[in-house]
């Protein structure tokens, strides 16, 4: 009988942080009486956070504790995804290896969700407790892509409670990058939050640096957002407007006064007119590149439909704990139709 819910965690340097939140997390669930699983996803990391999976699943169990490992490291998203892919229960929750979530915010979360029988619900942060640096990109982050994305929920964050019919939607995505949370939006728009807590990192750094944050934000952009583009198009249809109005001036002008320097009113209208249809054309090329984007990238189906099947995106090959046999690993690769 599958369980109630699935706790998806994506591991990276989790080594000293996996045994006390795998201590909490069981703590919660038993503690309320909810039945539950831990899907654990190797993501690659520096450290020996795959031994420790390894022995959790032999000390509580093979049918609480799932471990994935990913034959490389393909980032936080695409590890969730590949957990969502494998989660059994009737609700996913997303929590970080690095306890700043606390597991007992889980039963807000909870609660909020069945308020509303909401599709997702985040856990929303009144105070990050990041390094300074660190939350003042994250704020400057979260506002370009409120900018960017409109219809991203204004808390969104990697603290998560959605219904597994939702998260497995997911998997019939197929752009060239993966941001959980732009999914998501593409899915449902019956989304709430909650306040939630979070506590400094109980160990190791962020794998965060700021140049993987400037390239996750323009990938987020380029993939998700209509904004550049749209900059774009006004930028070149004001360019063309301006051009156009001058090199109209400048033939009326020498037509009237003919008081231009031989040569100069045809130069100045070849340029005028040429610069400005070439970046009218872009911006049109452009607006058509982001409708076939979104063609193929975003389902057009209805949620049951995507709901009602599993697996039809490519994901992260991986080696996987067999769930009957606790011996052998096994490959399997997530797919079906990329």
């Amino acid at each position: 009988m599958p369980p109630e819910y699935s706790v998806v965690v994506p591991v990276y340097q989790g080594q000293d942080t996996l045994r006390p939140l795998t201590a909490q997390l069981v703590e919660f669930f038993t503690g309320t009486g909810r039945t539950f699983e831990l899907v654990f996803v190797y993501d690659c990391g520096p450290d020996n956070s795959w031994q420790v999976i390894q022995e959790l699943r032999a000390e509580l169990g093979p049918e609480l504790v799932r471990a994935i490992h990913l034959t490389r490291n393909f980032g936080q998203h695409n590890a969730l995804l590949c957990g969502f892919g494998e989660a059994r229960g009737h609700f996913i929750l997303t929590i970080d290896e690095d306890l700043q979530h606390r597991p007992a915010d889980i039963e807000r979360l909870i609660q909020r969700q069945r308020e509303g029988n909401f599709d997702l619900v985040y856990g929303r942060h009144e105070t990050l407790q990041h390094s300074a640096f660190r939350n003042f990109t994250s704020r400057a982050m979260r506002r370009l892509l409120r900018l960017g994305i409109p219809s991203l929920h204004p808390d969104y964050s990697a603290f998560r409670l959605l219904k597994a019919d939702i998260a497995r939607c997911c998997l019939d995505m197929r752009n060239s990058y993966t941001f959980l949370d732009g999914y998501l939006t593409w899915v449902t728009t019956h989304v709430a939050s909650t306040p939630v807590g979070h506590a400094p990192r109980a160990a190791g750094q962020s794998g965060y640096t700021v140049g993987k944050l400037v390239a996750y934000s323009i990938n987020i952009f380029v993939t998700f957002s209509n904004l550049p583009i749209r900059l774009l198009t006004f930028t070149s249809v004001a360019v063309f407007l301006v051009t156009s109005s001058y090199s109209l001036y400048v033939l009326l002008r020498k037509l009237i006064y003919n008081d231009f320097l031989l040569g100069f009113p045809s130069l100045i209208i070849s340029i005028g007119f040429g610069v400005g249809l070439i970046l009218l054309g872009l911006g049109i090329v452009g607006e058509y590149i982001h409708r076939i984007n979104l063609k193929t990238t975003a389902p057009t189906s209805s949620g049951a439909t995507w709901g009602s099947s599993r697996g039809r995106r490519l994901l992260p090959a991986c080696s996987k704990l067999d769930n009957r046999k606790a011996a052998p690993v096994k490959e399997r690769l997530f797919h079906a139709n990329s």
